[in-house]
């Protein structure tokens, strides 16, 4: 007899979700076919529709709240928004209990203990921003530079820039290093932008290199559905080469381990086979690359599947059979995403990958490789100047191609006294638990006050960043806030908003809005030239700078079409029975390709000039080629061609052309040894859902993925306690042991074991709660909460890892050693050392110096790394 319980309710409710969101031609929601309209079940009225754009992750779907009695009771997907189409994921679906958040900052606080205390007095606005004015004023007469931002996520579409070139500091900081920097800076001097759209519902044949799009990966949601769309109806073929067993993987034709940061050697020998079996496309490479297929062909001789297979652990059959599937299979497409990039040499796997679609020609046609489509909008006028940055603040020394800052460095830059810092504020962010060292590395780096002599988090979380500041500004989640949106996660360019729902909360106040507070605070009558860059009265009034004079938008209705409609264009109707945009007769709408063979405007044309290799430039700058007899705008690159070759690499001593360098501590990985590497589930970001409840409910913890064979060896089965040791620490945890994962790996996802992120996070519903910034009573969390396991967080034992050429942080790097838990370990047990980092940091950049070049190291840097750094010199190849 079947017993129905609330976990297994959840089970089997999960699994109907799934296949909902695989076969959209099953369902036909209400709501959907209504037009998006909602009736409330127990007075049978219309509630009220407002639509947003979601920013739960950094995907952006499209969203409707509905609102009852100035409540925010269901969220659901936009059926007007081209790329996701109607739909939202699990995070989505649960947005609105960020704003419910009962731990949820509502006032603006002030420390009044030690820095992580946890004691604190609630303030006003004006004793805030007065203080906040003060510090600033005392750090702009010393130095602007010594003002630093830095932010996680940041949607706010140029506010914080605004604010900090307003103040004349260049000292800005994001998270692109620890996330995704590598992978830009890949494709970036390539071919113009710094990311892709692959038309996944039209390609027959899809390589996936260490991306998990279906679950966790970049645009996930709206690209998801293209997929399952190209593996249902176009029969297409999907190829994973992942770590571990990941749903992407699980749902693929074929998954195929390979070794961690070797996704670029089997990518360099699967172009060896197509080149060297001519299966390539040559009229494209010598057309729009700047090599020639003989160059290619002389260049890749030397990356032989027997080679790759050496390294990565792929069979050599299997890397000759995938490429010839590849490049014979028309249309065919690729993606990448954490796999390649995430590593000390990611850059160069990311390119590596990349030139797979280039060398077979499907780049920029129907079921190819395509360029982003994104729209743009303009900035309020005036805008305030760009500061220059200072020499000590540029990207470090060595690190000139990391346009994105290496901010995983920063501790150890600030430690050893390379740059000074007076006011510091942070955005969206909680380096404190998602950078590599976490508390060990960054929460000393806030706890010292001689390092950082004033914090300010804006945050509406308690996190475990924000529990060291000194000053809280209670943000608003994104339900309350106004914010301009595009994104290019499909093959329609669309321009979107976040707009308040609900009034914000308790005191909390928008982002825009407490910056232009701190400005006007800072030079109330102009007298400083700073609040003529802050000109306008709210929110709304700042978004109708930037859209009511888009072109089209305008003529549309500006921000206001955007306010009833939250996106624009507006493509078509979607088709509840097919769940694609149609048209009015019914046909599904289709997107444009061959961007690159659009026409240069004529206007553009008069004065311009074209050379014999077809080049067009007009005052010194390419503006086109010429090709087939036309001027065509080409790629968006500096020289509107696919660069092959990088020359700007060559120039800071790195490898122009697509190579391979193996991770130094990878090479003859010793029987004990193993790769730690971690991941992301489908109900969580990494630092800002476990306070949420639905999702906690469905996953709170975390077990560390390891291969049977992995645990026979120490003898370790699923439910047993393990210690993982690296270099730098070690950590206690609950091992899952079976055959999805490589057996060189372990696998942790991340999202869990915080220790300061609100009472559910940290799974102590009945301590006192922080009645100074408003948080409240849920009798929901004291009573219904039936788990007792919070999960561990493994960030605090993996080092800085820096990649020399695009700056990433290297994730999946780790080298350590696996035990069965002993007789004093304890399970969440997670011990680190700020010294051992410090070491670890300084080898780091010694390694990026070899192998490569020629490159010698910039004496800064080898004073950072040691006296024997300087002699790191390399000779050329792989």
């Amino acid at each position: 007899m079947f017993e129905s319980t609330r976990r297994t309710f959840l089970k089997v409710s999960a699994g109907t979700t799934a296949a909902a969101v695989a076969a959209p031609n099953l369902l036909h929601a209400m709501e959907q076919e209504l037009g998006g309209k909602d009736l409330s079940p127990v007075t049978g009225t219309e509630r009220q529709a407002i639509p947003y754009t979601c920013h739960v992750c950094n995907i952006q779907d499209g969203a409707i709240a509905y609102i009852e009695n100035g409540r925010i009771v269901k969220l659901e997907g936009n059926p007007e928004h081209v790329s996701t189409r109607g739909r939202l994921c699990a995070k989505g679906n649960s947005g609105m209990w960020h704003t419910y958040d009962p731990d949820r900052i509502l006032y603006p606080l002030k420390r009044v203990g030690a820095r992580g205390e946890g004691k604190w007095k609630r303030i006003t606005w004006d004793e805030a921003l007065t203080e906040i004015a003060q510090k600033l004023d005392a750090a702009l007469k010393e130095d602007p530079n010594t003002i630093s931002l830095k932010w996680g996520r940041n949607r706010t579409g140029g506010t914080l820039t605004r604010f900090m070139n307003t103040l004349g500091s260049a000292t800005v900081m994001n998270h692109t290093s620890i996330c995704e920097a590598s992978k830009k800076i890949g494709m970036q001097p390539t071919w113009g932008p710094d990311i892709e759209t692959p038309d996944f519902a039209n390609a027959k044949y899809i390589l996936n290199f260490g991306s998990n799009i279906l679950e966790a990966a970049y645009f996930h949601n709206p690209m998801s559905q293209r997929i399952a769309e190209g593996l249902a109806e176009n029969k297409c073929k999907l190829v994973t080469f992942d770590v571990r067993l990941s749903n992407s993987a699980g749902k693929s034709d074929e998954w195929i381990p390979v070794l961690p940061a070797t996704d670029g050697a089997v990518a360099l020998a699967m172009g060896h086979v197509i080149l060297r079996d001519d299966l390539q496309d040559s009229e494209f490479i010598n057309t729009w690359t700047n090599v020639s297929v003989d160059e290619l062909k002389e260049h890749y001789k030397q990356f032989t599947p027997e080679w790759a297979s050496k390294i990565s652990g792929v069979p050599a059959e299997t890397i000759e059979r995938i490429a010839r599937e590849f490049a014979t299979t028309k249309p065919a497409t690729l993606f990448t995403y954490r796999g390649p990039a995430k590593h000390l040499y990611g850059s160069y796997n990311e390119k590596s990958c990349m030139m797979l679609p280039i060398m077979t020609g499907n780049v920029e046609k129907r079921g190819g490789y395509c360029l982003p489509r994104g729209m743009g909008w303009p900035q309020p006028q005036p805008e305030p100047p760009k500061p220059a940055k200072p020499s000590y603040l540029s990207t470090p020394p060595d690190y000139p191609l990391a346009e994105h800052k290496v901010a995983q460095l920063l501790p150890f830059w600030i430690a050893e006294g390379k740059q000074k810092i007076n006011v510091h504020f942070t955005y969206q962010d909680n380096p404190v638990y998602t950078n590599p060292g976490a508390d060990a590395v960054w929460g000393k780096l806030y706890r010292d006050e001689k390092l950082i002599p004033f914090f300010v988090s804006m945050s509406p979380f308690m996190g475990e960043e924000t529990a060291l500041a000194d000053i809280i500004l209670p943000d608003c989640p994104y339900l309350e806030r106004w914010e301009p949106e595009s994104m290019p996660n499909s093959l329609w360019p669309w321009l979107g908003i976040r707009q308040p729902v609900i009034k914000p909360l308790g005191e909390a106040r928008e982002n825009r809005m407490l910056l232009r507070d701190i400005i006007l605070k800072l030079d109330p009558d102009g007298k400083r030239g700073m609040k003529q860059y802050w000109n306008f009265k709210d929110g709304e009034d700042y978004m109708r700078q930037h859209f009511d004079n888009v072109p089209g938008l305008k003529e549309a209705g500006g921000l206001d079409f955007l306010k009833k409609h939250g996106v624009w264009p507006i493509y078509g109707k979607l088709d509840p029975r097919s769940g694609k945009i149609v048209d009015k007769t019914g046909r599904e709408i289709q997107a444009e390709y061959g961007l690159h063979m659009k026409e240069v405007p004529a206007a553009d044309m008069a004065g311009a000039v074209a050379d014999k290799a077809g080049t067009i430039t007009k005052g010194g700058k390419v503006i086109g080629l010429r090709r087939n007899g036309k001027n065509v705008v080409g790629f968006p690159s500096k020289n509107k061609l696919i660069n092959v070759r990088v020359d700007e690499w060559a120039e800071y001593g790195f490898n122009p052309m697509p190579t391979f360098k193996q991770i130094p501590w990878h090479k003859d990985l010793k029987d004990d040894d193993l790769i730690l590497t971690t991941y992301k589930i489908n109900v969580h970001k990494q630092a800002r859902t476990a306070s949420v409840k639905w999702l906690a409910e469905i996953m709170h913890s975390n077990p560390v993925w390891m291969n049977t064979e992995t645990g026979n060896k120490i003898g370790v089965k699923t439910g047993d306690l393990v210690r993982i040791e690296s270099r730098v620490g070690y950590m206690v945890t609950k091992a899952y042991v079976f055959e999805g994962i490589h057996p060189k790996v372990v696998a942790i996802p991340v999202g869990f074991g915080h220790w300061a992120y609100g009472r559910l996070a940290q799974l102590k519903q009945r301590q006192e709660k922080g009645g100074a910034w408003g948080a409240t009573n849920d009798p929901d969390i004291d009573n219904n909460v039936w788990w007792d396991d919070k999960g561990v967080h493994p960030n605090a034992i993996i080092p800085v890892v820096a990649d020399p050429i695009g700056g990433s942080q290297g994730w999946y790097d780790t080298l350590v050693k696996v035990t069965k838990a002993g007789p004093n370990d304890k399970y969440g047990d997670v011990k680190a050392d700020w010294d051992k980092h410090m070491a670890a940091f300084k080898e780091t950049i010694r390694y990026a110096y070899t192998g490569d070049l020629h490159r010698t190291m910039h004496p800064e840097m080898a004073s950072w790394a040691g006296p024997d750094s300087v002699k790191h010199k390399a000779a050329s190849g792989h």
